[in-house]
């Protein structure tokens, strides 16, 4: 709204809220009909929009009202509701303030005050937990709609003065009593304070911020600040000061917007903000609270995010494929952390604070502990690399060796029975378990003190064993193992120590993911309780000589592999004496059949990795494994099994690869880079400028690695990207050439990027038109060139415009990211293009961009209020179109009114450059009409130019104007050389011409005047008595623009051209003469034989003639000639 008019508004308002009446003016006598008032109401419900604002204000000057108050309020409110661009929003604010003034506040504004406040409260978190899970998040959307518009209305009706606080409203007696209790508490809130009440948008944002634990309404907080930053905050906005220019010192300064803008005035210095200092800061102060919680959640989701990102690797790397759940769920993360980001920042920017440093990983030694396959395999074998020795990761080594100290968990007295009893324990090894050892078992716990461990041993201790070894096939967690290893000891006995070793030994069918969990636990307590690992070893080691014997059952497959994987398990956590696992490898190595391979590629897979880089075992794990790919390629084995082996082989020893190759830069690269990357900030950019000054330009390594700096800005801070526009403009100063190189290279990247069209590149693509943008704001560039990469962002690829079905593979229907960086670059300097030739172009690209996203796919949430987003800050007033014909319409009038406008002035100058031209065609065209009639004068040629004085004159002026023009001076040694080599080849070509054949001269001759000979092009004109002796006349056909011309070239008659025109004229009469004699004697034969007087065999005598030799032919043909001409001559002859 223009601000002259909200100053008059805020002042009549303000006056209506002091009790005068009559501020607005109405008619004598009022319209009371039920008809008109209750057009008015559903109008105001449903048509609030800039067209029909002067109908209401009539309206509301003619019709009486009064008896409607209560349907008015409702009504307005829901319109106020509906309203979507800043040009209704404007036309609501000219209403209310007109029944404001009318109806004054005690019987209006107080009332509608409470139905904005009731919609502006947060809603109760009671009834959104009641709701299922879609229904809530649909309705959190709606909520942000519906505030997204009234935040806006609710804080534009304050500066205007048309609410003041939540202590003026008043709620109506037609209110439903649900929606009364949460504004009731906002009300109480406000006025417990004591003092002044708070202004009513205060309100709002303290009760909508205070809340907000997850900052969802962080984007309606955005809009706010972007809308008010000036009248609310006294912050000046972004594009407020028009294009910058830089200072030789890299200071910016704001240009003179004269020449930028239009329109609406922007704020100066002599016209202050609406809200006064003190406001102001009670404003920003909120918002800074809010704002360091945001700063905690946007590190808080940061490092979620990076730790997820490292679960997906991780997993990624054991299985080669992450979880299409976990990755989509992950994918979500980034984006909502992208628009909190972005969110953020805006905050930031206008209140002055700070971002947060968002690292992408917050522990300096991760990189180093958390490191995934970079282990060199000489430190492996040496089990002192840099990442996590013998083991693929951190995780896994933390789960093989950090086993919990059982002494630490549980009372020391519950291991001592193991420690008294170790020898007799190592001598009983492999003996059967004897059923009195079972029931004498708990007899030395007897002895032992009256306790609390003694009473719980004490009790029915074979039913707690059996539930806790129930709870085995549930171990699927390192915390779940611990908690019952340390549950065991409580019920540690020999008895318990068999029964545990027995349920290990049975593993469900089909769960081999229990096998790591399960060792882990025998791995634990075998610490103090050795019983259990060797007899489960023992038993595994057993199982697996049986399997070998029974080679022939192949059903037994299943259970070979779970034996073998079994023992891989505990030999990882070093259970499995050495001699045992080779003894596995060498039994299957002798009997080299597919059985035997499954189970090496298996024990290879899961403990070959161990083996092989654990320094005891690793000689001898070396040379198995040459042995291995010996016996591969000496026996004869199928396909699967020598594939089998090599992935197994691959994974235990993979080929040495060279580590990745850092590029090498030179110290001055290191500098520049860190200058560019590193260093730069708002507060330090004029010292970056001044190192980048002082480089040696002359060199011109040093120009190659700043033309990639400031190339780049993808690889700058994107809040930076500004910053290195300002280097790039004060640069120019001293090394222009070196700044059009970059634009030049910038402009092409931009293409390059529609080339290929390549997601990956999207993020440079983004920073490369805000950096195109940036460098517009700072005088670098001119609207051409950005409206020329605009239409091409839009136009690459479908040959024109868009139509809507046709596919584009560069841009698919479904693909928005053009969107996105038109309206980065609008965003950035869209708001600089409001006067002249720059407005009328924004105004045409405009409807042509309305035009282009319709012409895709139903755009998602973002992009459309993007989209909306970008209208409001460029054009305000403009009406977006809902669908692709109303899209195509106002692209039609557009193309038209560009026409009118811009085309018919190029018409007039161009039928002014050509008006000379023009007029001799039409000329042309009258005389070729005089031709088709039969006239003589169509033509001119020597005596028509005598005889017209007309046509001398402009022939006059023409020649004057080629006099006129600027010659260029040419040698006379040239010109003589360029003669005599013309000269050559014109007798070069006349010579191979000679012979051949005379083509068609097929040009229209004019017609002669009578008083001369006819002439064509190559007839010479006999010699009057005009013409000189000794000279021929020739017509000289030559052609002027449409106009055919006939002049007399007099040649002497003895020169060459002359003689054989002359040779060729007698030669072709000779023709004509003898065809004619032909003619004639056929004519005196065909009378003779009607006549009589000639036999048939004359007949036959005359074929025979004709078939002569030509020589015969002609001497026959001057016979007859003689004869005919005593015939004519004599008739009396023939009748005698």
């Amino acid at each position: 709204m223009d601000r002259a008019r909200r100053h008059e508004l805020r002042e009549l308002n303000e006056r209506a809220w002091n009790g005068e009446k009559d501020l607005f003016p109405v008619g004598k006598s009022l319209d009371s009909t039920m008809k008109k008032n209750t057009a008015f109401i559903k109008r105001l419900r449903t048509a609030i929009t800039p067209a029909t604002l002067n109908t209401f204000l009539q309206e509301i000057k003619t019709v009486s009202l009064s008896k409607y108050l209560s349907e008015i309020v409702s009504a307005c409110h829901e319109g106020l509701c509906r309203l979507k661009s800043p040009g209704e929003i404007e036309a609501g604010v000219e209403i209310v303030s007109a029944l404001h003034q009318r109806f004054g506040p005690d019987e209006f504004t107080s009332y509608l005050g409470w139905f904005l406040g009731r919609s502006m409260a947060t809603p109760d978190k009671s009834v959104l937990k009641a709701l299922a899970s879609e229904a809530r998040e649909k309705e959190e959307k709606d909520r942000l709609v519906r505030q997204r518009v009234l935040l806006r209305v609710v804080t534009e009706l304050w500066l205007v003065d048309v609410l003041r606080t939540l202590d003026d409203i008043k709620r109506p007696d037609d209110a439903t009593n649900g929606a009364a209790g949460k504004q009731t508490e906002v009300k109480s809130r406000a006025s417990a304070k004591g003092g002044a009440a708070e202004p009513f948008p205060l309100e709002v944002l303290k009760d909508l911020l205070g809340h907000d634990r997850e900052h969802a309404n962080l984007p309606l907080l955005v809009i706010f600040v972007k809308a008010f930053s000036w009248d609310v905050l006294g912050v000046r906005a972004a594009g407020s000061e028009g294009r910058k220019t830089v200072e030789e010192d890299g200071a910016t300064r704001a240009g003179d917007g004269s020449e930028d803008q239009e329109g609406d005035p922007e704020p100066t210095s002599g016209d202050p903000p609406f809200t006064p200092p003190e406001l102001q800061e009670r404003f920003r102060n909120v918002l800074k609270r809010y704002f360091e919680d945001v700063k905690s959640h946007l590190l808080r989701d940061q490092k979620a995010i990076f730790s997820q990102s490292r679960k997906n690797a991780e997993a990624y790397v054991k299985s080669g494929e992450v979880f299409e759940d976990r990755q989509a769920n992950f994918e979500k993360q980034v984006k909502a952390q992208e628009r909190l980001v972005a969110n953020a920042q805006a905050i930031a920017d206008i209140i002055g604070t700070e971002m947060p440093d968002l690292k992408d990983n917050d522990d300096p030694s991760s990189g180093a502990n958390g490191a995934i396959g970079i282990v060199k395999a000489g430190e492996y074998l040496r089990g002192q690399g840099d990442g996590s020795g013998i083991w693929e990761d951190e995780e896994e080594r933390r789960f093989y060796e950090n086993l919990v100290d059982l002494k630490g968990k549980v009372p020391s007295m519950l291991l001592e029975e193991v420690k008294k009893k170790k020898a007799d324990a190592d001598e009983q090894v492999g003996k059967k378990i004897d059923p009195a050892e079972v029931v004498e078992a708990p007899k030395p716990t007897d002895a032992a003190g009256e306790d609390q461990s003694v009473a719980i041993a004490n009790k029915t201790i074979g039913a707690q064993v059996d539930a806790l070894l129930s709870r085995l096939p549930d171990l699927t967690t390192k915390e779940a193992i611990d908690q019952t290893a340390i549950d065991f000891c409580y019920f540690n006995s020999k008895a318990s120590r068999n029964r545990l070793v027995k349920a290990l030994t049975d593993v469900p069918k089909g769960r081999g993911d229990l096998l790591p969990c399960w060792a882990r636990l025998v791995a634990t307590l075998g610490q103090y309780m050795t019983d259990i690992p060797k007899g489960l070893v023992e038993y595994l080691d057993a199982e697996f000589r049986s399997l070998q014997r029974r080679k022939e059952k192949e059903f037994l497959g299943q259970v070979r592999l779970s034996n073998i994987r079994y023992l891989a398990e505990l030999t990882k956590f070093g259970i499995v004496p050495e001699h045992v696992v080779f003894h596995c490898l060498k039994v299957s190595l002798d009997d080299f059949s597919r059985m035997n391979i499954e189970i090496i590629c298996n024990l290879l897979e899961n403990c070959g990795r161990y083996l092989l880089r654990n320094p005891e075992t690793s000689p001898r794990m070396t040379t198995f494994l040459e042995t291995l790919q010996r016996k591969k390629s000496v026996q004869h084995i199928g396909q699967a099994e020598r594939m089998l082996i090599e992935n197994a082989v691959y994974y235990v020893d993979p080929p040495q690869r060279p580590a990745i190759q850092q590029k090498e830069r030179t110290p001055m690269e290191l500098f520049i880079r860190k200058l560019a990357y590193a260093d730069l900030t708002k507060r330090n950019h004029s010292k970056v400028l001044r190192q980048i000054r002082r480089l040696h330009w002359e060199e011109k390594e040093v120009v190659a690695v700043l033309h990639k700096v400031f190339t780049k800005p993808g690889k700058v801070k994107y809040g930076n990207i500004h910053l290195l526009s300002i280097l790039l403009s004060a640069i120019n100063r001293y090394h222009p050439d070196f700044v059009i190189g970059v634009i030049d290279t910038l402009l092409e990247s931009i293409s390059f990027g529609l080339e290929h069209n390549d997601f990956k590149f999207n993020q440079r693509r983004v920073a490369e038109v805000k950096y195109l943008g940036e460098l517009y704001n700072y005088r670098m560039l001119e609207h051409p060139v950005v409206f020329d990469i605009m239409y091409k962002i839009m136009t690459f690829g479908h040959g024109g415009p868009p139509m809507p079905g046709r596919i584009n593979p560069f841009d698919q229907p479904d693909d928005f990211f053009r969107i996105r960086l038109i309206a980065t670059i609008l965003e950035t300097c869209g708001m600089f293009f409001n006067k002249g030739a720059a407005g009328k172009k924004l105004d045409y690209f405009l409807s042509f961009f309305q035009y282009y996203i319709h012409a895709k796919n139903p755009l998602p949430m973002d992009i459309e209020f993007l989209v909306q987003d970008i209208f409001a800050l460029t054009r305000p007033q403009w009406k977006l179109a809902s669908n692709i014909e109303e899209a195509t319409k106002v692209f039609q009038l557009a193309v038209a009114q560009d026409q009118k406008t811009s085309g018919l002035d190029k018409v007039m100058e161009q039928d002014d450059g050509l008006s000379g031209a023009s007029s001799d065609d039409e000329h042309d065209m009258h005389h070729d009409d005089d031709d088709e009639s039969g006239s003589d004068d169509g033509d001119v040629d020597a005596e028509d130019l005598e005889q017209d004085p007309s046509y001398n004159a402009s022939e006059s002026e023409e020649e004057a104007i080629v006099v006129t023009r600027e010659e260029e001076e040419i040698d006379p040694e040239d010109e003589a050389d360029f003669d005599r080599e013309y000269a050559k080849i014109m007798a070069e070509s006349f010579e191979t011409r000679k012979f051949q054949p005379k083509q068609q001269f097929d040009i229209p001759l004019p017609v002669r005047a009578k008083n001369r000979d006819a002439a064509n092009g190559s007839e010479p004109v006999e010699s009057g008595p005009g013409t000189p002796g000794g000279t021929m006349a020739f017509a000289l056909l030559t052609k002027r623009g449409n106009r055919q011309q006939a002049r007399t070239v007099e040649l002497p008659s003895d020169s060459n051209f002359a003689v054989a025109l002359i040779n060729q004229r007698q030669a072709a009469k000779e023709e004509q003469q003898r065809i004619k004699n032909l003619v004639l004697n056929y004519d005196l034969r065909e009378n003779e034989d009607h006549e009589g007087h000639e036999k048939p065999p004359a007949h036959h005598h005359l074929n025979r003639l004709e078939s002569r030799s030509g020589k015969e032919r002609g001497q026959r043909v001057r016979k007859l000639q003689l004869s005919d001409v005593d015939w004519y001559d004599n008739p009396g002859k023939k009748a005698a």
